[in-house]
């Protein structure tokens, strides 16, 4: 997961089909305090600009160059 950096241009997929694009923020891992216990994917998406965490156990990223 090194290999992504805050700005990156990425395509987030759920089950094969992309569910968008947008820039890689950060992830996010287990946080007591947000009461958080997977790790996360914190990005913005192209379309409309709002921001999403969206749950790592189910997505896979392809970073776009």
């Amino acid at each position: 997961m090194d290999m992504f950096r805050t700005g990156d241009r990425i395509e987030v997929f759920s089950a094969g089909r992309s569910i968008g694009t947008g820039v890689f923020i950060q992830f996010s891992s287990d946080n007591e305090d947000l009461n958080l216990h997977n790790d996360f994917l914190l990005w913005v998406e192209d379309k409309d600009q709002s921001a999403h965490m969206t749950d790592m156990s189910s997505i896979n990223i392809r970073k776009i160059t």
